[in-house]
């Protein structure tokens, strides 16, 4: 089966002979190891002060939004929750159930937030804390970070800036730089691991701001994990699969990876066009590693869908708003040109102009490669 979702991702045969590495004592000398290489590798990548500014958590990627709202910040704390698809409103959810006072900047389906406003939000009032999505799973969208931490540094007693890069980093660049204060990672997406290992990364600052005590909050709190402790029993065989895909990405190294994943971002988008299917999404912020397509009304998403998977190729459904009228296709980890190819040919029947599709496809990939040496 050829899996061009944006997570769960396929998974490297280097990463899966790993996981199969015998079970042992996860306080034993053997997993101590490779915890503190594992630690040391994604301070590195996130460029964190050091491997006691990250945390590695048996949660999926939720469970350590949940885990950076419980020990950053308390009831009754007011945030601004800036929404630019199902996920950002997920993270403010994720904040009222831990009784935070969130106030809401709703961006409209497939737009990017503009730092401007969240500014001049930040102007009016005096929140603790602002949550933002980095890559928005829902409908493909790569809002600036980046530059919102740069303008964030302005900002006399700045808010907490928390960010959610799950569909993200390590496939899109982004580090604790500017005003970032924490990152929130997951293991099935660009790490090219089976879900179920939360990542947080935190700035010197963010970790200064863990809270010492937090009604509520227990099996999340962060405080050992940043001494270099494991509090409860770890996913062992899940840590020995994110060492060798940490190995892996650094065998590609960052400035590939990154080329890597913008080639499958543009020839998703050549095909789609080219097929008959809509951009949803504007060039100059779409996601490197999901595209959402809109589909012509002679087509069904579930229907387009099926037919793909009884072909060999499972893909993803939009969300929200574009449920009924547009898929999503993820090209996040391990894929690349053959494995997106391979898909792209697999999908090309359910299109009006399969034939046009996939030689736009065709042209972008060998124009790109010829011309930049990107990976294949």
């Amino acid at each position: 089966m050829h899996i061009l979702l944006p997570g769960p991702t396929p998974v490297p045969k280097a990463v899966e002979q790993a996981m199969l590495t015998a079970m042992s004592d996860h306080r034993g000398s053997l997993f101590a190891t490779v915890q503190k290489r594992v630690l040391q590798q994604l301070a590195d990548l996130f460029q964190a002060p050091s491997a006691n500014h990250v945390a590695v958590l048996p949660a999926s990627g939720t469970g350590g939004l949940e885990a950076a709202i419980q020990n950053l910040f308390m009831p009754g704390d007011d945030v601004l929750v800036v929404e630019t698809g199902l996920f950002g409103r997920r993270f403010g959810e994720v904040a009222q159930s831990l009784e935070l006072k969130i106030d809401r900047l709703e961006i409209p389906w497939g737009q990017a937030f503009k730092p401007q406003d969240i500014l001049a939000r930040v102007a009016d009032h005096p929140y603790r804390g602002i949550l933002v999505t980095h890559n928005e799973t829902s409908t493909g969208v790569l809002n600036p970070v980046e530059e919102l931490s740069t303008q964030l540094l302005t900002v006399p007693e700045r808010p907490l800036l928390v960010v959610d890069s799950i569909s993200g980093v390590p496939s899109i660049p982004l580090r604790l730089s500017g005003a970032i204060d924490a990152i929130v990672a997951a293991s099935q997406k660009g790490f090219m691991c089976p879900p179920g290992l939360a990542i947080l990364a935190f700035s010197d600052g963010g970790r200064e701001a863990i809270l010492a005590n937090r009604p509520g909050r227990f099996y999340f709190d962060l405080n050992p994990y940043l001494k270099g402790h494991l509090p409860y029993t770890p996913a062992v065989s899940l840590w020995y699969g994110l060492d060798a895909a940490l190995d892996l990405l650094a065998q590609e190294g960052e400035k590939a990876r990154f080329a890597r994943h913008r080639l499958l971002r543009d020839m998703v988008r050549a095909y789609g066009a080219a097929g008959g299917l809509s951009l949803l999404v504007e060039e100059s912020h779409a996601s490197p590693t999901v595209t959402a397509l809109g589909l012509p009304a002679s087509l069904k998403p579930g229907d387009v869908r099926r037919h793909a998977e009884e072909r060999g190729l499972q893909i993803a459904g939009a969300l929200g708003p574009w449920h009924d009228s547009a898929i999503r296709i993820g090209h996040v980890g391990a894929i690349d040109v053959g494995d997106l190819w391979a898909g792209l040919g697999l999908l090309a029947p359910e299109l009006l102009y399969p034939e046009d599709a996939l030689k736009a496809a065709y042209q972008v990939a060998t124009q790109k490669l010829i011309a930049g040496g990107h990976p294949s």
